[in-house]
């Protein structure tokens, strides 16, 4: 007999159901103790398998609360374990991650103070690159990496005029920057500055503002730094020598250590910080293409080899590297150049200041041939100039 379709159907007297096909059963159709102890084993059975439903559902909530503890292969991962700082928030765990294990913080223990500084991780061997200018003097160094390990570094080499050296220390197998092309930021960008702090061994990161490429720094020690990146900051890095990179994690960038007094670049304007801190100011760095350049030439050699000019310049007013004095015997005296001369390209590159020529020398190594257009006294003219190596 079928069923009703609605509950509310008055259907009259419905015959029970065949015994074996029913989940219960009146008392009077047990059969003695036998059939009582079926039913309760039934009972048990439902019991059993509802508590078992109540242990898979815990044990399911469990797991995902732990994958959400956990990343890349089972790793605890703990965002505030391994980063701080107002920009921390921001990357991408697997960046952060990554960065955070390739930035690295060097204590270097001097005569008088110890002071704390940022490196990063450019070789699996152990190569770290960081400014120059803090291990002056330096008595020990020592490297700590994001999981506590500490070595004791020693120095392969340094490029003073630039800020830059590279240590190294014993170990294998580390985590390395990936490096990026600071060509590929429009102004304006969100970029990200990494770096480490003094009082634990995590990474630091805040948010910054990507004004220009192709810059010139004349810092306070009387010194110019070329073709460099300014970045309006979130806030100032806890330590020297940060790195600069992108959301992606790329590394464009190593922030010099050095204090800027001026700076300038050519045909660009400062894009305004997007930042509402007021502590957004602008810092310097060497492109990462540049400082891994001098990294391979240090390495290679324990020392920095530059095409090697031998004149002193200013900007001319007119456009180009206006020659202030000439070295004797030196590839642009042999040339024919002369104090007075206005240099405007090199090899076809458009030379339209002091700053431009010295970039441009980068490309060329010692016994290089190159030819320089220049402007004397209102004519124009060439040389060709054969450049010799300045260690």
């Amino acid at each position: 007999m079928p069923f009703p379709d609605d509950p509310d159907d008055d259907a009259g007297f419905i015959p029970p159901l065949p015994q074996d096909d029913r989940l219960w059963r009146h008392p009077s159709e047990m059969d003695g103790p036998q059939a009582l102890s079926s039913a309760r084993y039934r009972r048990s059975s439902r019991s059993g398998l509802a508590a078992f439903i109540l242990i898979l559902v815990i044990a399911i909530g469990t797991g995902i609360a732990a994958f959400g503890t956990f990343h890349s292969g089972g790793a605890a991962h703990d965002r505030t374990a391994v980063a701080s700082g107002p920009g921390a928030g921001e990357l991408p765990d697997e960046v952060l991650a990554s960065l955070s294990s390739a930035v690295v913080q060097i204590t270097i223990d001097g005569p008088v103070i110890v002071t704390v500084t940022t490196g990063v991780m450019i070789r699996p061997d152990g190569h770290v690159l960081t400014a120059s200018d803090p291990l002056n003097d330096a008595r020990s160094i020592t490297v700590t990496l994001i999981d506590g390990r500490s070595f004791n570094a020693t120095v392969v080499g340094t490029d003073p005029s630039d800020d830059i050296a590279v240590i190294d220390i014993e170990a294998s197998g580390l985590t390395t920057a990936v490096a990026g092309d600071v060509g590929s930021l429009a102004q304006g960008d969100t970029v990200y500055v990494v770096s480490r702090t003094e009082t634990d061994r995590r990474a630091w990161v805040a948010s910054a503002v990507f004004q220009s490429s192709g810059m010139r720094v004349d810092t306070t020690d009387g010194m110019s730094l070329h073709d460099m990146i300014g970045s309006t900051l979130e806030a100032t890095p806890p330590t020297p020598s940060a790195v600069l990179c992108t959301r992606s994690g790329s590394v464009i960038g190593l922030f010099t250590s050095r204090t800027s007094a001026s700076s300038r670049t050519i045909a660009t304007t400062s894009v305004p910080s997007t930042l509402t801190l007021p502590t957004s100011h602008t810092e310097f760095a060497h492109s990462i293409s540049w400082v891994t350049h001098v990294a391979d030439d240090i390495i290679a050699t324990g020392a920095v080899h530059r095409a090697w000019l031998g004149i002193v310049s200013t900007d001319a007013t007119e456009g180009g590297a206006l020659i202030q004095s000439v070295s004797a015997k030196s590839p642009a005296e042999i040339a024919g150049l002369a104090s007075g001369d206005r240099i405007t390209a090199l090899e076809k590159r458009p030379i339209r200041n002091s700053s431009d020529l010295v970039v441009a020398l980068r490309h060329f190594a010692a016994n290089d041939s190159v030819t320089i257009e220049f402007n004397r006294q209102g004519s124009a003219s060439s040389t060709t100039v054969r450049l010799i190596d300045r260690t």
